[in-house]
């Protein structure tokens, strides 16, 4: 797809036009996150990790899922049967520790073994087994599904975390190319405005009015404001690039930004409220349960106390019950002869002596979750002073923004009286240039307060774990 048809493409989503000095449209923070969510492959990347934990979940209920067997054993030899052996049933496992089985044995056989003798129709089993000592509580096919629910709901906060900072990092760069395109639009006019000057300058020189230094002056000028216009422009298609790295269409169909799109003007940039301190204060107490890393730690320690758990259950005797009655078939009645006189029943029992291997592993168990509290703790207090500080840059930005566009505002009145001086011939080309150089560095300033400005209020959302919601 060519730079045209991809330029099309998003043109035609767009939606804000600018009113007023341009009327080429706006390509807004909101739209660039638009795209961000549904098409950027690290959005796509994040989707697949809830997918993930939504099969992990379905694979460990697969423990739980009804199971067919059979086992068909026959020997054969100098024309003799030695025995003919068939082992058939269904086994349900379930959530509480019991299994139930029902199944059918054929056997036969000159040779076969007595044990295995059954009445000539077959022989009609059902019962249960449970454990009653190790795996009573939890055994590795719950222990299973318990960690994949937990790391199902862990894939959530991950995909959330990976959001978070893919969002924050295309905001930093949308308000880096917001900021470069104001400040070329500056020198682009500051070049105007000295080309003009050089003009009338050299126009005066050749009616006398002016000395021929002034045009040299006028001229150097600018030489050096077409110089600074030159790196300007080269750091906005750079920025411009830059931000074209965060947008994608269908099909992984990678989006340009052209000369088609602009950014808000300076005068356009609406900036946020300042953020309270009571806000503040309630994004801090939220941080625990409501920030996708905190979560992240969360679900890791309910995984390893499900280890834990599982680990501690091995400290117990296995002691394993199972008990079937069993009935033979007469016609199509299998239970004919279901008797409590008829059953087989079995008792396993093990119990290592020093349970060494046991209590290594439990105690290892425990040693992972406290590590895991030690770094959720020091994470927790990371985070916290990460939004004070985006906090305390966005108060200080916010003052300082307002001074600036004070500032700027005085420096224009500034240099308007010293261009009706100069018109009057009562000041010098050399104190024009100075207060306009003056009011250029001012207003470059100020867009670049209101770019951090912007940076830092999206910053507090993003340190809390809110960017993305």
């Amino acid at each position: 797809m060519n730079r045209l048809i991809k330029t099309i493409l998003l043109l035609s989503i767009c939606f804000h036009f600018a009113q007023g000095q341009e009327e080429r449209p706006i390509f807004t923070q909101d739209q660039l996150l638009w795209y961000i969510e549904n098409y950027h492959p690290i959005a796509q990347q994040g989707k697949l990790l809830i997918q993930q934990g939504e099969s992990s979940v379905r694979a460990a209920r697969g423990g739980f899922d009804p199971k067919l067997f059979a086992n068909f054993d026959q020997k054969q030899f100098e024309d003799k049967e030695y025995y003919s052996i068939l082992n058939s049933g269904l086994k349900i496992p379930t959530w509480y520790g019991l299994e139930f089985k029902t199944g059918f044995d054929q056997n036969s056989g000159v040779y076969l073994n007595p044990e295995n003798k059954v009445p000539n129709g077959g022989l009609w089993y059902g019962g249960v087994s449970v454990s009653l000592g190790q795996g009573l509580f939890i055994d590795k096919r719950r222990a299973a599904l318990q960690k994949a629910n937990v790391f199902a709901s862990s894939t959530v906060a991950e995909q959330k975390a990976l959001m978070n900072e893919l969002y924050f990092d295309a905001i930093k760069q949308y308000w880096k190319w917001v900021q470069a395109y104001n400040e070329y639009r500056v020198y682009e006019e500051s070049v105007s405005l000295a080309v003009t000057r050089f003009e009338a300058v050299k126009n005066s020189h050749l009616l006398g009015d002016k000395p021929a230094i002034d045009t040299l002056e006028a001229k150097i000028q600018v030489q050096n404001r077409e110089l600074g216009r030159n790196e300007y422009q080269l750091a906005y298609q750079n920025a411009t690039l830059e931000l074209s790295n965060y947008l994608w269409f269908e099909n992984n169909t990678p989006l340009e930004i052209t000369d088609e799109l602009r950014p808000p003007l300076f005068d356009e940039i609406e900036l946020s409220n300042t953020t309270s301190f009571d806000t503040l204060q309630a994004y801090v107490n939220a941080v625990p349960n409501a920030h996708p890393d905190m979560q992240i730690y969360q679900f890791k320690l309910s995984s390893l106390e499900i280890e834990r758990k599982l680990k501690a259950e091995k400290i117990k005797p296995k002691l394993n019950l199972n008990y079937n009655f069993l009935s033979e078939p007469v016609g199509d009645n299998f239970l004919n002869n279901v008797s409590n006189q008829n059953y087989k029943w079995g008792i396993e029992f093990s119990l290592p002596i020093f349970l060494r291997e046991q209590r290594g592993n439990l105690q290892l168990a425990k040693y992972k979750i406290e590590n895991t509290a030690f770094g959720q703790r020091q994470k927790q207090l990371e985070i916290e002073n990460k939004v004070l500080s985006y906090f305390n840059e966005h108060v200080a930005l916010r003052k300082q923004v307002d001074i600036y566009r004070d500032a700027v505002s005085n420096y224009s009145s500034l240099l308007e009286g010293e261009r009706i001086k100069f018109n009057i011939g009562e000041s010098s080309l050399f104190l024009v240039n100075s207060r306009e150089s003056s009011l250029i560095e001012a207003r470059l300033k100020a867009i670049a307060l209101v770019s951090k400005y912007n940076i830092s209020s999206a910053g507090i959302d993003y340190a809390s774990g809110r960017l993305y919601k």
